[in-house]
C-alpha cells in the first residue's frame, strides 16, 4: 500500500467553471486517497460537457471531493459527495464552507449502505473507489443498477487500474469512452434504458 504523506501541503486545481483556477487542498489522513488527475479529470469533462449543465451527480467516493467540486463548477446543478472516512468528511466540511454553496451536498455514509437505502436518480455518477476495493467497486456497481440510482440517459463514470480484474458491467449500460493514463484505466458508460 502506497504511503500518501507525499501529498500534504498538496493541492489541486479546480480546471474550468465558476471556480476555474481555484486550488483545492488535498487531504492527508489516508494511505489509499488517490485525487483524480488533472489531466484525466479534464478528459472526463470534456466528455461530459454536452450533458453536464443542470446535471445531478453523485460521487461514490469522494475522498478529496474533486470531482463533484468540477462538476458544480461547471455547471452541474448539485453533486452529493458519499465519504465515510470521518478524517476526510471533515476536510470535505472545511472545503465546501470556503467555496460558500449550497449545490454541493455531503453525505457521511458508507457508500453500499447508502445505495440500498436511497429513492435519489442521478444523471452522473463517478466510481473512483480505492484501487484495492475491488469487491466494493463491483456490488457499488450491482447496487446502482439494481435500486435503478442511474436515471436514463445518464453517464456512469468509473476509473480503476490497469491492473485491476475486469468487472462485470450491466447490460443497459454502453461504453462510451475509455482511455488509460500511467497505472489508471478510466471508462464513461451511457445507460440506455
Amino acid at each position: 500500500m502506497k504511503n500518501n504523506l507525499h501529498l500534504k501541503n498538496k493541492k489541486t486545481r479546480i480546471i474550468s467553471g465558476k471556480w476555474k483556477g481555484r486550488k483545492i487542498p488535498l487531504p492527508i489522513n489516508t494511505l489509499t486517497l488517490r485525487p483524480t488527475k488533472n489531466k484525466i479529470r479534464e478528459t472526463l469533462f470534456n466528455w461530459l460537457q454536452p450533458i453536464i449543465y443542470n446535471a445531478t451527480c453523485l460521487d461514490c467516493f469522494a475522498g478529496s471531493g474533486i470531482l463533484g467540486i468540477e462538476a458544480v463548477s461547471r455547471g452541474a446543478s448539485k453533486a452529493f459527495l458519499l465519504e465515510k472516512n470521518k478524517k476526510t468528511q471533515k476536510h470535505i466540511t472545511t472545503i465546501l464552507k470556503t467555496l460558500k454553496t449550497k449545490q454541493i451536498i455531503p453525505i457521511f455514509s458508507n457508500t453500499l449502505h447508502w445505495l440500498n437505502t436511497t429513492k435519489k436518480k442521478f444523471d452522473i455518477i463517478f466510481i473512483d473507489p480505492p484501487f484495492q476495493k475491488h469487491t466494493v467497486l463491483c456490488k457499488t456497481i450491482q447496487l446502482l443498477e439494481n435500486n435503478h440510482i442511474p436515471s436514463t440517459n445518464s453517464w456512469i463514470y468509473i476509473e480503476t487500474s490497469i491492473y485491476s480484474p475486469a468487472i462485470l458491467i450491466p447490460k443497459s449500460w454502453k461504453q462510451y469512452r475509455k482511455k488509460k493514463s500511467g497505472n489508471v484505466l478510466y471508462q464513461i458508460y451511457k445507460k440506455i434504458q
